[in-house]
């Protein structure tokens, strides 16, 4: 339990950081400028960089043998977005305390690299098993009272991992439904770190 702990201090701590937006990103542009955890962050696109980041995230392997594919939608209710919603979500959402972009993947593989601005909520973290689910459903901004979640208050998230050959992103989500949280409130982004870095757009390792 003890690497739980330090994990969901982590989640805290980022969490609930200040953040405020600086600019705004326009539709189709491949660029987010605001401010998380204190620190300006700049996200831009660059050939280059999807040279050498797309292999990286192509290499992970599939969830399942011999392979399979993610569904394009994660849960029903629950929109599935694209590129442009992210960075929009980053600026719009995140950048005024109102969202935040959630990394399902265990650590190891969040240390290959991440989209900047998110958040590491592992999807394990969430299961009905874990002693920290209740604390977690508190930092994401649910009240209880009585054992009861009121989540008219909960932040909006976008949640992603590696990519459609994983399902780590929609375990997730199917936790936090179970938990009560509204459909409403969470977003799939279905391409993660492999259409991400393959778009040649900002990581942070």
């Amino acid at each position: 339990m003890k690497r739980w702990t330090l994990l969901f201090a982590a989640f805290l701590a980022v969490g609930s950081a200040q953040t405020q937006a600086v600019a705004q990103a326009a539709e189709g542009d491949a660029r987010a400028s605001f401010i998380f955890d204190g620190a300006r962050i700049e996200i831009t696109q660059d050939a280059a960089a999807a040279a050498v980041h797309a292999a990286r995230f192509a290499a992970t392997p599939p969830a399942c043998d011999p392979g399979c594919i993610a569904p394009a939608t994660a849960a029903q209710g629950v929109p599935t977005v694209i590129e442009p919603d992210v960075l929009a979500f980053l600026v719009e959402r995140v950048g005024k305390n109102e969202g935040l972009l959630v990394d399902a993947r265990m650590p190891p593989e969040r240390a290959l690299g991440f989209i900047p601005g998110s958040v590491s909520l592992p999807f394990a973290a969430a299961a009905p098993d874990n002693e920290f689910r209740k604390d977690i459903l508190k930092a994401l901004g649910a009240r209880e009272f009585e054992g009861i979640f009121n989540f008219s208050d909960a932040l909006d998230l976008v949640v992603y991992d590696v990519g459609p050959v994983r399902s780590d992103a929609m375990t997730l989500i199917g936790h936090l439904l179970e938990a009560g949280y509204p459909a409403d409130k969470l977003n799939y982004y279905r391409g993660g770190m492999q259409v991400w870095s393959a778009l040649g757009l900002t990581i942070k390792e």
